[in-house]
């Protein structure tokens, strides 16, 4: 059962995420390619950003889905590891959104200012799939 779990969450994940998502690319140097304003390319970085967000909200389900596959193959409740996880997560949260916003602050009233911001989110977020990525096979021992 654990591995067709696994299995279902791999293949579930977005494209990016599995190819090893080159977070320069993704989260600045596509937009600073595709775009020939600053509107525009705060516009792409935003999009980038709630693409990361979205990849990421899959990548927190899938982890939620193994622990609790790894928790049914050990014939033990998962609930604690479960809130372990959604802990972690409001506190890494917190920490994104405030480095975030140290990132955003250092254009100190450029025209970087929001681009930096959403820039830091898309890069934080694929980081933080792949920190999920190695606890379920590092740490949990999945494929």
């Amino acid at each position: 059962m654990r591995v067709v779990v696994l299995a279902l969450t791999i293949m579930l994940l977005p494209t990016a995420a599995l190819a090893g998502t080159d977070i320069v690319a993704a989260c600045y140097k596509d937009c600073e390619n595709a775009t020939h304003s600053n509107p525009e390319y705060k516009a792409c970085l935003a999009r980038a950003a709630d693409k990361a967000d979205a990849a990421l909200n899959q990548a927190y389900k899938g982890l939620q889905d193994a622990i609790r596959a790894a928790a049914k193959d050990m014939a033990q409740p998962a609930d604690t590891h479960l809130e372990d996880l959604k802990s972690s997560q409001k506190y890494w949260i917190n920490f994104r959104d405030a480095n975030c916003t140290l990132e955003d602050n250092l254009a100190f009233g450029g025209t970087a200012i929001g681009g930096n911001f959403s820039s830091c989110l898309c890069a934080l977020s694929y980081e933080r799939i792949n920190d999920f990525g190695r606890i379920e096979k590092q740490v949990m021992g999945g494929p």
